[in-house]
């Protein structure tokens, strides 16, 4: 029997088919939108034992969707009990075994008494209750999404679900998974993620240290706050929008200054975690540079803000002034370019054709709807979800009526691939009109293909030397 409350939802379904697939459109929604997911330590996720994971939580239903793409093992997931006011939402959360959990902000309105401490004991034991059968749980510790510049404090309830499942249920070989989301634009489609995975927290390790704390409030306190730090650690923090701004500004810049290599246009550039290295490295010698080194550090940034000037000016991307703007290789690069939109150009004409009407619509909606910085791609996914199934039905079915079923299935599977090499064409021909206009650029002007590739060389052997003498005033400082 239940504690009366919110109602129990049941354990989630065993069928690894249907889980599979689910986390096969949640890759394809991710693909779609964001042009790149990378994940950083994934083999540190533990396959197999109980375990909590805990990931900040800055792009709403998004970022369970990454989980999901990056977890090795069915992940039962949490999510605000106000999600399930909405009746089709609460059907398939209902149906996945996503637990609500209700938030002292939806609780006390204005001028409300405080919140029943009780509300989510009901909660808590179905968690602890997956962590007893060996499964793993994914709870947001921030407690709700937003768009702050730094990590939110946290809420004491992964911590409680840890210690409950330990001292009621005697459990051992907990771990706590630490994730850190990173997202270039979060709000911009073909933008990029960063997934970092940290060291997993062994709690009976954690609980033989701080032994004299193990059993009460304290404990609670204690591990939310280990738990801040792991965090921490993985994610980027400003204390204002501002410095966020000017770091991650400096990093987008830094990365391709120090990119040894002219990238393919598959690629595009850097990936998103030499700029989260770079932007984790200024925040942390940053100040230390400018007390010390005030003149140098001025003189470099405002060399660097220069060049970043003049490649905008000329929009010339700084990943681009590695290209050698000789005839030859203008000439292999056109001949590959063409073969290369001969080849998939028509699927991807397929995809863009059979998927337009759609996504367009989903667009549309999601530009109408959002409000704030973590709506644009949920609400493009969910209605892009919905618009593009709904498509995929009316299509196959008239297909169906004209070809016969056969003819249909071949159809129907040929869109989501279809789908995914017209947005990597895409892609790619954005990077490639970049990199035939600056070449074009360096072949009418030479001297200035020279002059950008020697204030290239003199920013990235002066950054090397200024990360140098950071780390080693702020290592002095740690001993003195």
């Amino acid at each position: 029997m239940h504690t009366r409350g919110w109602p129990h939802h049941p354990t989630p379904p065993d069928d690894r088919v249907l889980y599979a697939f689910i986390r096969f459109l949640a890759g394809i929604a991710l693909d779609w939108f964001y042009r790149d997911l990378t994940i950083e330590g994934a083999d540190r996720i533990p396959r197999s034992g109980p375990l909590l994971i805990a990931v900040n939580h800055p792009n709403q239903l998004i970022d369970a969707m990454v989980l999901l793409r990056l977890a090795p093992r069915r992940v039962r997931m949490t999510g605000k009990a106000t999600l399930f006011e909405h009746p089709v939402l609460a059907a398939v959360l209902r149906w996945y075994g996503v637990v609500p959990l209700r938030r002292v902000r939806d609780e006390t309105p204005s001028g409300a008494a405080a919140p029943d401490p009780s509300r989510n004991r009901e909660a808590f034991r179905e968690l602890v209750d997956t962590l007893a059968d060996g499964g793993a749980v994914l709870i947001f510790p921030e407690g709700t999404s937003h768009h702050a510049p730094q990590l939110a404090p946290l809420r004491t309830g992964l911590a409680r679900v840890a210690l409950q499942a330990r001292i009621e249920r005697q459990l051992h070989g907990l771990r706590i998974q630490p994730v850190g989301l990173i997202f270039e634009r979060k709000w911009a489609p073909r933008t990029r993620i960063l997934a970092r995975v940290g060291e997993p927290l062994d709690l009976d390790a954690w609980c033989a240290v701080h032994e004299e704390t193990s059993n009460g409030d304290g404990a609670v306190d204690l591990l939310t706050a280990d738990l801040d730090a792991r965090l921490r650690a993985l994610t980027l923090n400003f204390a204002t929008v501002a410095e966020a701004e000017q770091v991650l500004g400096l990093a987008r810049v830094l990365s391709g200054v120090f990119d040894a290599r002219l990238r393919s246009l598959g690629e595009g550039g850097p990936p998103l975690t030499d700029e989260a290295r770079i932007a984790s490295r200024i925040a942390e010698i940053g100040a230390t540079l400018r007390a010390r080194e005030p003149e140098r550090v001025a003189d470099f940034l405002g060399r660097l803000e220069s060049f970043r000037v003049t490649l905008d000016v000329r929009d010339i991307p700084v990943t681009e002034l590695r290209i050698t703007p000789d005839f030859s290789s203008g000439a292999r690069f056109a001949v590959r370019e063409l073969l290369l939109v001969a080849l998939v150009g028509p699927l991807a004409w397929w995809g863009r054709i059979n998927h337009w009407l759609p996504l367009t619509l989903a667009q549309a909606l999601a530009r109408r709807t959002s409000r704030t910085p973590e709506d644009p791609a949920m609400h493009t996914v969910l209605a892009g979800a919905g618009l593009v199934l709904l498509a995929y039905a009316a299509q196959t079915t008239l297909v169906a009526l004209l070809a016969g079923p056969w003819w249909a299935l071949a159809y129907l599977a040929s869109l989501p691939f279809a789908a995914s090499i017209d947005l990597r064409l895409r892609d790619r021909l954005r990077h490639a009109r970049d990199r035939v206009r600056t070449y074009f650029v360096f072949r009418r002007e030479p001297r200035l293909h020279e002059r950008l590739r020697a204030e290239l060389q003199w920013l990235r052997e002066e950054a090397i030397a200024l990360d140098r003498m950071g780390r080693a005033l702020r290592e002095a400082e740690r001993q003195g």
